[in-house]
């Protein structure tokens, strides 16, 4: 006479059969809890009436600076972009893993992004903020900050800028910088040129 394990074979049986249907209906509604101050207070909710919760306002956007918002074009080897949240909602950036190394790391500064133009790559690094178009030969930084204060677009190595209004900027060296809350567009100094 053989003996086989019905163990599991009944525990199988019981999990199948606790798995079906048992015919019943819940017929009661889901209700949230209301607190006494809420206008839907005064609903029938003791006798078991539906009560709209209060509807979710989303927080006001954080303040922003309008210095790149005119329409502008930045050209360097190499730009650093720096500012408080919500730069990132600001700052668009080249991906094609093809043509670019990208690495996102959080530091004690906050999230730091780089992107660089790999060396078989012969397309720069572009960059939208707001409505400038920039790009980078070699590498673009985008740092954002934990700390409040201005955003800065730091840009270095052959710079050149230009705006619509044919103002020109050129330089090795050139920071731009935009005070949050400041709803200006960035003005070149007078007379434009090198700096």
């Amino acid at each position: 006479m053989t003996t086989r394990p019905i163990g599991a074979l009944t525990a199988l049986l019981f999990l199948a059969a606790g798995c079906g249907s048992s015919g019943t209906t819940v017929t009661e509604p889901i209700t949230t809890p209301v607190e006494a101050t809420s206008s839907a207070a005064a609903t029938s909710s003791e006798a078991g009436d539906w009560v709209e919760p209060e509807p979710l306002v989303p927080p006001p956007p954080l303040e922003w600076t309008g210095a790149f918002r005119e329409t502008a074009v930045l050209i360097a080897d190499s730009i650093r972009i720096e500012g408080p949240a919500p730069l990132i909602e600001h700052v668009a950036a080249s991906s094609d893993k093809e043509l670019y190394e990208r690495s996102v790391t959080t530091t004690s500064r906050g999230l730091v992004q780089v992107v660089k133009r790999r060396p078989s790559s012969s397309r720069e690094i572009r960059v939208n903020l707001d409505a400038w178009s920039i790009a980078a030969l070699n590498e673009v930084v985008i740092v954002e900050t934990a700390a409040q204060g201005p955003v800065q677009v730091v840009a270095a190595g052959n710079v050149t800028w230009r705006d619509l209004d044919a103002h020109l900027i050129q330089g090795e060296q050139i920071q731009f910088a935009g005070a949050i809350g400041d709803d200006s567009p960035y003005t070149p100094p007078p007379g434009g040129g090198e700096r």
